[in-house]
């Protein structure tokens, strides 16, 4: 059954249309669902209001220049004028530009799992595949046109939040926003192109990750350095997305990426699992994330050896619940 959705609709229109200047935020260190869903509705506005003033806002990452999607340049004077709409963030903490609370009206659509709440008005739904799954539905219920490179941009961060319809939150709703978006000329082929493909660097950076990965019981983990990266992809934040390299072997059911970071001390964790919640564990390092992937950020080496331990016996116990769960059977 579709998710309600049409409550929260009118509150989000109202406020649009009350303010002449909007601003868009994301999270730090953006994934295609923060640009798709942050692109994707200036787009919309811009589209649909031609006379208000509709900015990004956020510093430049590495999918955003691949994107060519340029940055706006916002004085401080606009803040406290503008509507202010949050995407994606998860907590306050990650909305990249903090100068959000300065604006006079915020509002926050995202579909991580609710730990706090920093804005005005909140549609949260964690049973979204993606923040670009709910903005595609609200425009489906409202029936509104969308130009071309808001639909491409909305199904492009849609396909990689929910990684081309394979995580556990895909649904009857997610295919519904696929379908709608579609409709409006989407370039499919390219989409996946822009999530999947890879530049020669990345392919080499890659075969790295592979390289240096280890297995603890069903469980795979990389821990890569800066020595790694640096020469090759030249940035933390392209390299800390290649956690999806771990994927794909049948019997490991978690997986996780650890990257040294920029200030050559701390590390990022990258954490993954096909079906298992390992949300505990990246909250227990003040991460958080979706059931089946979480980050964390700032880990001692020391920590990174515990999270590593955590893990593998996790993935070890649910292995064995399961085998003992066919024994009884």
């Amino acid at each position: 059954m579709p998710i309600k959705i049409f409550a929260m609709n009118p509150k989000i229109i109202e406020s649009i249309q009350k303010y002449d200047s909007i601003i868009i935020f994301r999270h730090i260190l953006p994934d295609m669902d923060a640009l798709g869903s942050q692109y994707g509705l200036a787009a919309w506005l811009r589209h649909a209001y031609p006379n208000k003033s509709v900015y990004c806002a956020g510093a430049g990452s590495p999918l955003q220049k691949k994107m060519g999607l340029s940055l706006d340049s916002i004085c401080e004077d606009i803040y406290p004028q503008s509507l202010g709409i949050v995407l994606d963030a998860s907590t306050a903490s990650r909305v990249d530009d903090q100068n959000y609370t300065k604006c006079a009206y915020t509002i926050r659509i995202d579909h991580h799992v609710q730990t706090e709440s920093f804005c005005s008005f909140e549609w949260i739904d964690p049973k979204a595949s993606a923040t670009c799954e709910m903005l595609a539905l609200w425009f489906k219920a409202y029936r509104t046109e969308l130009p071309l490179d808001s639909a491409n941009l909305l199904y492009s961060g849609l396909v990689a939040d929910n990684v081309r319809f394979t995580t556990k939150s895909v649904s009857a709703n997610t295919f519904l926003a696929a379908a709608y978006l579609i409709d409006f000329g989407v370039d499919v082929i390219a989409c996946d192109q822009i999530n999947y493909s890879s530049s020669w660097n990345d392919y080499q950076y890659e075969t790295i990750v592979r390289d240096k990965a280890s297995r603890k019981d069903n469980f795979l983990y990389a821990v890569m350095e800066q020595e790694d990266y640096v020469p090759i992809l030249h940035s933390f934040a392209s390299a800390k997305e290649k956690v999806y390299v771990l994927s794909g072997v049948d019997d490991i059911q978690i997986w996780a990426l650890f990257t040294r970071m920029d200030d050559g001390v701390h590390y990022s964790a990258s954490l993954r699992s096909r079906t298992i919640d390992i949300r505990e564990i990246a909250q227990k390092y003040h991460g958080g994330g979706h059931a089946c992937a979480c980050g964390i950020k700032n880990l001692t080496r020391d920590q990174v050896d515990e999270i590593v331990d955590l893990l593998a016996n996790l993935s070890q116990s649910i292995l064995s619940i399961s085998i003992e769960s066919k024994s009884m059977t």
